[in-house]
């Protein structure tokens, strides 16, 4: 059965939207696995890596719920453009402050993650609001799958130009290395801000977005939230996954410095096989049509907590591959249908600020967790981390599965949206071009 990839990719203000953020995530990939590193070749410290990480996530806690009300009052393309352009500045300051250096600073190496995220909060509740707009209700999961594969597919090259090229740049030049990365992040900031300049207006569809106070319409958003039992349920889910799950960089690093030699071509290689297995299994995922999108969830991602506490006893780089496949096989089959069922059961006046909130509070409690990874790993061995996370992940996910009514959802019937966004309002059937 062919995916319908071609099809969605015809609706021109998506296409314009995958195509920036293809680009974005491809500089994200090589900055992600670079900074951490960065930040723990500068430093040597474990615990710096937990602050960082922490640092990174707490703007989801302090800002995601005005940014969910930002996404349901505004044009949620201004909210992208301006996120992607202030993002990509910053970077190129950061790039600046590395060139002048020979090296991040360490002060930098604390704020930059801060910021970047503290704008980055506001780009994924639009995102995820304005795709639901932008596509028939048809071709959601299509969509959905789509972003995913692609985000993967995107990680994948720049961790395999990571592994090889970047690598052999370190061995050359840390100064250069670091530099180069931060670089070639801020390019993909703009040239994904470029694409998304092309979108249409994507406005909220309600028509009192002016009318009632700011802190009104938090209060209206998580009161929606709190009347919706699987959206409590799904929240609480997310949030103990990811509170066990947020050491996990941090438990990474440790093993490879113990046990793979510390080079950066071997976290590398590790990721690689992770996105390997997602890209692989993306395409599946834009296939299913699971009548029952939570049980996927749970037994996927708990799926992913077994992976994880296998690596605890598995200090061999074959063995590390292999879970990494394993686990990056299940995501997509778990996170893509709950995705679409949260798209399609949310009202578009409502998708801002129900995705700010479950991203608020299921990002917002990694803080703690990432705060105390260097004290776990000190304490523990990165082999007992290892089992804790795994464990976690496993257990909140599978515990999902003794609540009926959650496991029990089912996928809305496909509909048209409450609104859908052509390229040109004078030619509807532009939008195909």
């Amino acid at each position: 059965m062919r995916i319908p990839y071609p099809d969605v990719l015809r609706v021109r203000a998506f296409r314009d939207l995958w195509l920036g953020q293809a680009i974005s995530q491809m500089g994200d990939a090589f900055y992600f696995v670079a900074f951490m590193f960065m930040v723990k070749k500068v430093t040597g410290s474990d615990a710096m890596v937990g602050a960082v990480g922490a640092l990174e996530t707490l703007p989801f806690l302090l800002f995601g719920p005005y940014a969910g009300v930002l996404a349901d009052r505004i044009d949620r393309r201004k909210i992208m453009l301006v996120s992607d352009v202030v993002s990509g500045g910053a970077l190129v300051l950061f790039s600046a402050s590395i060139a002048v250096l020979g090296k991040p600073a360490v002060p930098t190496l604390l704020m930059v993650p801060f910021f970047l995220s503290s704008f980055r909060v506001f780009f994924m509740p639009a995102k995820s609001a304005a795709i639901p707009s932008l596509v028939p209700a048809a071709q959601l999961t299509s969509a959905n799958a789509l972003s995913m594969t692609t985000q993967n597919l995107m990680q994948l090259i720049s961790l395999g130009l990571t592994a090889g090229v970047l690598s052999l740049l370190f061995a050359l030049s840390p100064s250069l290395f670091y530099l180069t990365t931060v670089g070639l992040n801020s390019v993909s900031f703009f040239v994904s801000a470029y694409f998304i300049g092309r979108l249409p207006r994507v406005m909220p569809n309600r028509k009192d977005a002016h009318e009632t106070h700011v802190w009104q319409d938090l209060k209206n958003g998580v009161g929606y939230l709190r009347s919706r039992h699987d959206l409590v349920v799904l929240t609480i889910l997310l949030a103990v996954f990811r509170l066990s799950v947020a050491p996990f960089f941090v438990v990474y690093l440790a093993a490879n410095d113990k046990w793979f030699g510390g080079k950066p071509q071997t976290i590398a290689w590790f990721e690689f096989a992770f996105v390997a297995g997602m890209v692989a299994s993306g395409s599946y995922a834009g296939r299913l049509k699971p009548r029952y999108p939570a049980r996927g969830f749970c037994i996927g991602l708990a799926l992913v907590g077994v992976t994880v506490g296998l690596m605890g006893f598995s200090p061999y780089v074959s063995l590390f591959i292999l879970w990494n496949v394993i686990a990056g096989l299940a995501i997509p089959i778990a996170d893509v249908p709950i995705t679409t069922y949260v798209q399609l059961s949310v009202p578009d006046a409502y998708r801002g600020r129900v995705n700010a909130v479950r991203e608020m509070i299921s990002v917002g409690v990694m803080p703690i967790s990432m705060g105390l990874a260097g004290l776990i790993v000190a304490r523990t061995g990165v082999e007992i981390a290892f089992m804790l996370m795994g464990s976690g992940m496993s257990l909140s996910c599978l515990l999902g599965l003794l609540d009926r009514r959650f496991r029990n959802i089912e996928m809305p019937e496909t509909a048209t949206p409450e609104k859908f966004v052509p390229t040109r309002e004078e030619a509807p059937m532009a939008t195909l071009i």
